[in-house]
């Protein structure tokens, strides 16, 4: 075959790889409005409403939000330094931290997760769930 019929045929499957990508990243995406903890169920607004606000400097700048130890304090979690925390995206991305990484960062009003000294593969976006371990 030329190259008058292969490139037209690489093209065809590059795109179609696209097309199948994005509709797997929809598929399992999900939608929710609001963040569980533990058992429970909470909108940010809910959050912000129990926890005081405070900022902390990263290594973009100062982000400003709620205290995750105080939150997790506040939602009843019983020894929260016996525990770790699996924070989970709605598009399924994940991570794991232990108490002393989670008590040193902020939920920020976007939903998002951002913690001080830490590479940022840790500040997870469109928080779905805050999993005690």
């Amino acid at each position: 075959m030329g190259k008058e019929k292969v490139i037209p045929i690489f093209a065809i499957i590059i795109i179609a790889i696209s097309i199948f990508s994005s509709i797997y990243v929809y598929a399992t995406h999900v939608d929710k409005d609001t963040i569980t903890i533990g058992d429970l169920e909470y909108t940010i607004d809910e959050l912000f409403a129990l926890v005081d606000e405070k900022a902390i400097e990263t290594v973009e700048g100062e982000k400003t939000g709620i205290s995750l130890e105080d939150l997790i304090s506040k939602v009843g979690i019983g020894c929260p330094s016996c525990h770790e925390y699996t924070i989970k995206a709605a598009d399924g991305y994940e991570q794991t931290v232990e108490w002393d990484i989670l008590q040193t960062g902020i939920l920020a009003d976007i939903g998002r997760v951002f913690f001080p000294d830490t590479p940022k593969k840790f500040w997870v976006g469109d928080i779905i769930e805050i999993e005690v371990i």
